[in-house]
């Protein structure tokens, strides 16, 4: 059973939602993007954050104040891969900033982040790992549904699209943060190709009786990062999630986060639960893939 922060659960006793000014009762606001979903990528990683409304609007007016204090008219929206090289050396216009105005920036759109006091969260899913996996166990991980009485699948998942299992992760672990009472509304940074599967694997979530968080679940927005400023920061911490965990994966062993770059260190400085960090390989893939019947899987 996870522990709850009663000051946390207390601020989220009522609050004005920010798309149309209704009184909504108990809801707070998560935003998640992706990295790796590209081929030949070593991990795929959903990552975000979430908060209350509050938190929120305090993070989206500093952030939008860091981008217009950079002074550079075309900068309206942060991308990770518009700033940075494959290598890390900067691209584009930020190829002509000093090295102390670059760092800087990004400092200070990490120090918003972390001084907003919203909880990250992300799910890295090595791939080499993945493909491992025999259809069926690929299947149940991305949202099928197997009757284990009539041996039958009752819904296909997604077994080609790795994307999905990560993103259900990603959906989960807000919602364990809540107690009964609240919901969490998600807004994710979607390539149009995943968008109606995501749509329906999260009804699918919200309809399922085995779900006992599913009463937990809003709505489900998928929106540019330019209408949703979240989105931004949760694009700056999948991008560095990505690097960190190729770096994980060449050296064959986790990082202990007193030796992890500063720049993550401050991305997580808001860490609610270790479990809302989570690392994909072999041994956690195994763990997931228990609920599937025996005959379904590899090596059984």
């Amino acid at each position: 059973m996870r522990a709850y922060n009663s000051t946390y659960i207390e601020e989220l006793a009522q609050r004005v939602h920010p798309r149309d000014g209704r009184k909504e009762f108990c809801m707070i606001e998560a935003y998640m993007d992706e990295s790796g979903i590209h081929d030949g990528a070593h991990v795929c990683v959903i990552a975000g954050y979430w908060g209350t409304v509050k938190k929120w609007k305090k993070f989206e007016d500093r952030w939008k104040a860091i981008l217009r204090d950079a002074g550079e008219p075309t900068l309206k929206e942060f991308h990770s891969t518009d700033f940075w090289h494959k290598d890390d050396s900067r691209k584009g216009v930020f190829a002509r900033w000093s090295n102390q105005k670059a760092d800087r920036f990004i400092d200070d759109l990490a120090g918003c982040i972390a001084d907003a006091k919203i909880f990250p969260t992300f799910c890295s899913v090595v791939m080499d790992e993945w493909k491992k996996l025999n259809k069926n166990e690929r299947r149940f991980l991305t949202g099928g549904r197997y009757n284990n009485k009539t041996h039958e699948w009752v819904t296909q998942g997604a077994p080609n699209k790795p994307y999905f299992w990560p993103f259900q992760v990603a959906i989960l672990n807000p919602v364990l943060a809540c107690a009964d009472g609240l919901h969490v509304h998600y807004t994710f940074d979607l390539n149009k190709q995943f968008k109606n599967h995501a749509v329906g694997l999260y009804a699918l979530l919200k309809s399922d009786n085995s779900f006992a968080h599913r009463h937990k679940l809003g709505s489900l927005d998928m929106e540019n990062g330019e209408v949703a400023v979240g989105l931004q920061a949760a694009d700056l911490l999948a991008y560095r999630q990505y690097k960190l965990a190729k770096t994980r994966l060449e050296h064959g062993r986790p990082m202990l986060f007193e030796s992890a770059p500063k720049l993550i260190k401050k991305l997580l400085e808001n860490i609610r639960d270790p479990r809302d960090l989570v690392f994909y390989d072999k041994h956690n893939l195994d763990i997931a893939l228990r609920g599937l019947s025996p005959e379904l899987r590899s090596n059984q």
